[in-house]
């Protein structure tokens, strides 16, 4: 028997609504009764399958866009469904031009979601001008949210509002000269002689230490160490041959590396080579060189980051971090479901017992790696092509970092120079 309406005290109707997803979009319908509310709904989602509901709401877009009524919100919508959403490339298959992982996709859906819309959805599109788009962005940045987040937003509306302009909606992109300013030290980082020191000694030890060396000595990104295989090693040539690697944003699903330039070979140094043949000694061309610890398995994105958790905490031991009697480190994290620290400092404050820096992250090997090319006088666009850049912009900018060892050496060069 269908639900009798409701209404309240006033004799007004209270609407019961049904919201569900079709194809990553959310909508929402709403009846008298509950019966209403559910026929709706089956009707709505028939009319999504067969394209009604789609055609319909593109024409009240084509007409709110002629009448100037049409919203960032509105076109956000057409832009997602029209151009980013076919774009989309299925797990696995080979990369081509103009197409995206549905992580890419999933990126855009959440930086509209959760930072633009919520700030400028409401302004019609054609009201939109830079200042407001460069007050998000500042926005940002002062709730403290990363230059990475930052760029991205950066990225979303610059796509969408040079997608409006093409399609005439509006005369001119709002999004072109945003500005995203970073703190200073933000980003990867390179090794300090003090952490590459303890990276050696827990390597000794670790069951993880080969991998870890491995990384800091041949610079491939971890998704490209969990694939390679005893066939990938040239021990003659002193080669790695890069040709695959963990598709972004899955767990175990392999495909080309992120770029056609990450299709590569990479040097294998002398010291490492001599450790990984004992490793690998006795196994099959197929087998992975880095196996889970069943031997067998590629490690997926999961281990890859349970491997570094583990092998970075040993590290923090070897710096000294404070613990309890049962081996905890001391975090900041340590509070209850009140918020009052479980091991308050002095000041009664979360203690925190960690002696590793917060920023020193897996990708830090990769950019040790990157800096020390430079140092060892490999040219830029050698260089370029061993860390699988695709622009070689990105290299430069890594080649650009200089440090005290680097200011002194020039010193001595000059001083050479000029006392000769």
């Amino acid at each position: 028997m269908a639900k009798k309406t409701i209404k309240d005290a006033d004799g007004n109707y209270n609407y019961i609504r049904k919201t569900f997803t079709y194809k990553g979009q959310r909508f929402t319908v709403r009846g008298r009764t509950e019966k209403e509310a559910r026929e709706k709904q089956y009707q709505l989602m028939r009319d999504l399958e067969s394209g009604i509901a789609v055609r319909q709401h593109a024409a009240v877009m084509r007409q709110k866009s002629m009448t100037g009524d049409l919203t960032v919100s509105d076109y956000s919508q057409i832009w997602l469904e029209t151009y980013i959403k076919p774009k989309i490339r299925k797990p696995g298959a080979a990369k081509q031009k103009n197409t995206i992982e549905e992580k890419s996709y999933d990126m855009y859906v959440y930086k509209l979601s959760g930072t633009i819309l919520p700030a400028v959805g409401g302004l019609r599109l054609n009201e939109v001008v830079d200042t407001h788009l460069q007050q998000v962005l500042n926005d940002e940045k002062y709730k403290g949210r990363s230059k990475s987040h930052c760029e991205k937003v950066k990225i979303v509306m610059n796509a969408m509002f040079r997608q409006a302009v093409k399609s005439r909606l509006i005369q001119f992109n709002p999004a072109e000269d945003l500005i995203v300013t970073a703190e200073e030290g933000e980003g990867h980082r390179s090794l300090t002689p003090y952490e590459r020191e303890v990276i050696q000694k827990v390597a000794k030890t670790h069951r993880c230490g080969l991998w870890v060396r491995f990384l800091l000595s041949t610079g491939l990104r971890p998704g490209e160490s969990a694939p390679l295989q005893v066939s990938d090693i040239d021990f003659s040539e002193k080669l790695v041959k890069i040709t695959k690697a963990i598709e972004s944003g899955t767990e175990n699903i392999i495909g080309p590396p992120k770029s056609k330039a990450g299709i590569r070979s990479v040097p294998l140094r002398d010291d490492i080579a001599k450790d990984l043949r004992t490793a690998i000694a006795g196994k099959k061309p197929t087998d992975f060189v880095f196996p889970q610890t069943d031997g067998k398995t590629m490690m997926t994105t999961t281990s890859l980051c349970n491997n570094w958790r583990s092998f970075s905490r040993q590290m923090d031991l070897a710096m000294g971090a404070e613990t309890t009697a049962h081996g905890h480190i001391y975090d900041p994290k340590d509070v209850d479901k009140q918020g009052i620290p479980l091991y308050p400092d002095e000041n009664g404050l979360p203690r925190n017992g960690h002696k590793i820096a917060d920023d020193l992250v897996l990708y830090c090997l990769r950019h040790t790696f990157c800096t020390d090319l430079q140092k060892a006088g490999v040219p830029l666009n050698i260089a370029r092509i061993i860390m699988g850049h695709e622009d070689i912009r990105i290299t430069a900018a890594i080649y650009t970092h200089t440090d005290t060892e680097d200011v002194q050496a020039a010193g001595e060069k000059l001083n050479a120079y000029f006392l000769a």
